[in-house]
């Protein structure tokens, strides 16, 4: 394994989301589906988003409001036959929107006490504000749904228009979560080192889904977690330099760019900085100093000093496991480069 590789494999496993805090947003998320589930005319609920993707940061250093547990509650046509493009009223969702958001709060009021709930343009957001002894607070977004009549995925709420618009984000969590578990793994992998990557600028040039498009579009079997991630920047820029990327599941439109030239710019930047740094990849110093901008808060530029990411994980927790003292990725004899955990290993939701 050449220093490339053991550096990106060091970035993940400052990455990784702390366990306590996944099972904690696992829990909440199960507990609104549950919620969801009674309410009249649910048909169905599903889980989405990164963390059912195996695609999810720690969100301490990424500029995110927290773990977002991603889910779904799809409603029946015959019982709310008046919603929806499909039927002959079009009604719009906002109203049920705001019905599925009361009969939320009074479900989990005993749950969850001090938990607020706010309608944004897809979805409700849940913030539980519970924290857990990390200071992480997981929340859940819970998008209601309406199965399309003439196509494939649902119809979602965009509560900003009173509208609808075609989306599918169970077929979305079924191509990341797919066999062969290998392909899965290493495309996660790279899912997860471009996302935090593209969040170091703000805004960041690309939503989080553009990078996972990117991941299903390019990433192959057999490739190593390097070339993973080289194809995600370097094919998937050349792709948004011609083009939108479309969507993964063919139903929504292609993924919007605020800013289409610097995001075309920033994967350039970033495919450059990866092929510099395999150019000499048995050069230690050079490749940390090549990949250093790329993660500035998780390699430092010379071997032997301690990340920014790593210092501030060391004043949050009392104790972190896996790492040495120094806190740093070391090559000395007998000195062990902590190991990143398996999430985004196999399949979860």
């Amino acid at each position: 394994m050449g220093y490339t590789a053991r550096i990106l494999e060091d970035v993940r496993s400052q990455l990784a989301p702390d366990d306590a805090a996944l099972k904690e947003g696992r829990e909440r998320r199960d507990a609104v589906r549950a919620a969801a589930e009674t309410f009249r005319g649910a048909s169905r609920s599903f889980a989405s988003g990164s963390l059912a993707h195996g695609t999810a940061n720690c969100p301490v250093h990424q500029r995110d409001k927290g773990l977002d547990a991603d889910s779904g509650v799809v409603l029946d046509r015959r019982i709310w036959t008046s919603l929806g493009p499909d039927s002959a009223i079009n009604e719009g969702p906002t109203a049920t929107v705001k019905a599925l958001c009361a009969h939320l709060k009074r479900q989990l009021s005993g749950k969850y006490p001090k938990a607020t709930y706010e309608i944004t343009k897809r979805a409700i957001l849940i913030k539980i504000n519970e924290p857990l002894p990390s200071g992480e607070d997981p929340s859940v977004d819970l998008v209601m749904g309406l199965e399309r009549a003439h196509g494939p995925g649902l119809w979602i709420p965009n509560t900003e228009t009173d509208d609808w618009d075609p989306s599918h984000p169970e077929k979305h969590t079924e191509l990341l979560t797919a066999e062969p578990k290998d392909l899965r793994v290493i495309r996660a992998r790279a899912i997860r080192l471009g996302k935090a990557e593209n969040k170091r600028a703000v805004p960041a040039p690309l939503c989080s889904f553009n990078v996972e498009a990117f991941g299903l579009m390019f990433v192959r079997r057999g490739m190593s977690e390097v070339q993973a991630l080289l194809a995600l920047w370097k094919e998937g820029g050349a792709d948004l330099a011609k083009r939108l990327t479309p969507d993964p599941a063919g139903v929504s439109d292609p993924i919007k760019v605020e800013n289409h030239a610097v995001a075309v710019q920033r994967l350039a930047e970033a495919t450059r900085a990866l092929e510099a740094a395999l150019s000499r990849d048995d050069d230690e110093l050079w490749v940390r100093q090549q990949l250093a901008p790329l993660w500035p808060e998780f390699i430092a530029t010379r071997p032997g000093e301690s990340t920014k990411a790593r210092l501030v994980a060391a004043t949050r927790a009392s104790s972190l496991v896996g790492i040495t003292r120094t806190g740093v990725l070391s090559t000395a004899a007998g000195t062990a480069i902590k190991q990143p955990r398996s999430f985004g290993d196999i399949a979860t939701t």
